[in-house]
């Protein structure tokens, strides 16, 4: 019963996120990825010097292009974030019911994101296949020590201990900053707490040391890292903290003073009640549990203190990290109560999920019907482009407004020397169902909906030049 019932919760999970990345609209570079530059960027050799995150590169070229591939991406490595934590939660103490309230926190931690999180990570998929599967890797580590610390009779045969060798190497290709947590990890246990292991675990951690290594060495030997480390970078630099793009510079420029320091307060308030809390924690293994992932989310955003460019998707291992700290210690402290607060959550997350789940649908609704009525626009001899905008980009990432996007517009726009108009959501929404309301047929629907459209502008105009 309980494993049909884990099965079914992290299936739902699964199908959830997936729909996320299902339906949400390619944006910012995506277009690139999806199209010319993700077609020629392996055959071509472009990887050799554009990047070391040659896995993520990989799954967002696919992504772009095959639907399907970007549901099961999306679903897979949401679901295993929030198994992964789970499991790290179930080596500290049996739970008593289930064992899905930790999951079922993190679930929907992940989905109420901070927008600006979001926006470029689950709202974007090159963000998505960079930043999110990258954190998967850390919490692996975590579950290895806490599983194996101190203890006896370890045994794993030879095609776990391959399987890990493989996938210690695979994880460092893709995020930089990522690559690096992995390294200092695999150093940290094998430097300080290797005695505590013994001899399987140890041959185990040795494995994912080498991996970990041999993965940062292919990510870094990239002859982008070159271009960066002398400056010859147009994009990426190693800069100081001076920067306008570290994340400091990032932070003056994005947020207003007073954000900066309620956000800066609420960060030290965080950071000292882990550490009080912590301290005064009798289980070891809480302790190891509550401090690792505090360093491993200080350390994931260290790097961007003199790397550049830094955007909230640098955030999100820290995000992941900090919410895993809260979810594994509220269940731990609140396990009596779990019968009755795991329906409460799932409930929630479920609520939030599929309301995600609409909002992914209607940006990916928008972003197909513009597609459709710039092609329509092709053929219409006149010096206007129409362009729709989206219901709001609060969890989507757009580089640049509708009208200005120099990527769209250099794959779907034939005559560039139009000029262009953006039509609010409402409004071409409002035109779309008084054009289907008349019934035409598929072909001549676009031809009705741009005269709806140029209806609308009409009466825009008339009541803004009175």
């Amino acid at each position: 019963m309980k494993r049909t019932t884990k099965l079914s919760f992290y299936f739902i999970i699964f199908i959830i996120f997936g729909l996320i990345g299902y339906f949400m609209p390619l944006t910012g570079d995506d277009l690139n990825w999806g199209s010319y530059w993700g077609n020629n960027y392996f055959p071509q050799g472009h990887f050799l010097t554009y990047d070391g995150r040659y896995l993520g590169d990989l799954l967002v070229i696919v992504m772009t292009k095959v639907k399907p591939v970007a549901f099961v991406a999306y679903g897979l490595f949401s679901a295993l974030i929030v198994f992964m934590i789970q499991k790290i939660r179930d080596q500290l103490n049996k739970p008593k019911f289930i064992g899905l309230f930790t999951a079922s926190i993190m679930a929907t931690f992940l989905i109420i994101a901070p927008k600006s999180i979001f926006r470029q990570t689950l709202g974007w998929h090159a963000g998505f296949a960079n930043y999110v599967p990258s954190v998967i890797f850390p919490l692996f580590l975590l579950y290895l020590f806490i599983k194996n610390y101190d203890k006896k009779e370890v045994h794993y045969y030879r095609t776990i201990l391959f399987l890990s060798f493989l996938a210690s190497v695979l994880t460092q290709l893709f995020a930089e900053h990522m690559t690096i947590l992995n390294c200092f990890i695999s150093v940290v246990i094998w430097l300080f707490f290797r005695k505590h292991f013994y001899d399987g675990a140890k041959k185990l951690f040795n494995y994912i040391l080498l991996g970990n290594f041999i993965g940062a060495i292919l990510m870094f030997i990239n002859g982008a890292y070159i271009k960066i480390l002398t400056g010859s970078d147009s994009y990426r630099h190693v800069t100081g903290s001076s920067a306008g793009d570290t994340i400091i510079g990032y932070m003056k420029h994005t947020y207003t003073p007073k954000f900066l320091v309620v956000i800066s307060i609420a960060t030290l308030i965080f950071i000292g009640a882990v550490i009080f809390y912590t301290y005064n924690l009798k289980d070891f293994k809480r302790k190891i549990v509550n401090y690792s992932l505090l360093i491993f989310a200080a350390m994931s955003v260290l790097p961007f203190l003199v790397v550049s460019p830094f955007g909230s998707r640098c955030m999100f291992a820290s995000f992941i990290f900090s919410a895993a700290i809260i979810a594994i210690n509220f269940d731990l402290i609140t396990e009596r109560f779990e019968k009755i607060l795991l329906p409460i959550m799932t409930i929630i997350f479920l609520i939030v999920g599929i309301r995600m789940d609409y909002l992914a649908h209607d940006y990916g609704h928008s972003f197909n019907t513009s597609i459709d009525y710039t092609n329509y626009q092709n053929t219409v001899d006149r010096g206007t482009y129409y362009m729709l905008q989206y219901r709001d980009t609060n969890y989507i990432w757009l580089p640049a407004p509708v009208e200005n996007d120099a990527v769209y517009n250099s794959l779907y726009v034939r005559h560039p020397e139009r000029k262009f108009v953006a039509i609010n959501y409402w409004d071409w929404t409002d035109a779309m169902r008084k054009a289907k309301a008349k019934n035409p047929s598929r072909d001549d629907l676009m031809k009705e909906f741009d005269k709806q459209i140029k209806h609308k502008v009409k009466l825009i105009n008339e009541k803004n030049s009175k």
